[in-house]
């Protein structure tokens, strides 16, 4: 079952100017010599072949970051990144408001904890539907109460 990530509006902003920023100024803006810049980098297809590819991976995450529950794992991918989880490896899930880099395009996020002192945070839009589903999958799962409400 796949459950795509919810998408903040700011965060939406955010990625879409700066892979604009790194997408079109090579291509398509000229040099007004407002910044200074080593020599090398006034080659316009050193700045294609660096800063281009860095746009297009901020899209390919925006457009591709979502969670597959299959079998016994959970699947998360944000765009070229990939991890897997496997379902008897979670113990617990708690709701966060983490600003801190994690596959998920919102601030309103679930921690899951597996392993030993592992723990990673996602923002599936279907909270409920996806603690679900985990929970169906391995009733051994610990929520906190925040997250209890939402189910």
């Amino acid at each position: 079952m796949y459950f795509p990530s919810k998408k903040d509006w700011w965060m939406t902003i955010i990625i879409w100017l700066c892979a604009g920023f790194f997408m079109i100024p090579p291509v398509f803006l000229p040099d007004f010599g407002v910044w200074m810049t080593p020599d090398f980098l006034d080659k316009q297809w050193i700045k294609i072949m660096v800063l281009f590819p860095i746009g297009l991976v901020l899209i390919w995450i925006w457009s591709k970051t979502g969670y597959r529950i299959e079998g016994n794992s959970l699947i998360i991918r944000s765009g070229p990144f990939k991890k897997e989880i496997l379902m008897d490896e979670i113990y617990r899930i708690r709701e966060t408001k983490n600003p801190f880099t994690a596959p998920a395009l919102s601030m309103h996020k679930i921690e899951i904890y597996y392993g030993k002192y592992d723990f990673v945070s996602i923002s599936p839009e279907n909270k409920t539907a996806f603690i679900s589903e985990l929970k169906e999958r391995n009733a051994n799962i610990q929520t906190d109460t925040s997250i209890q409400s939402i189910r």
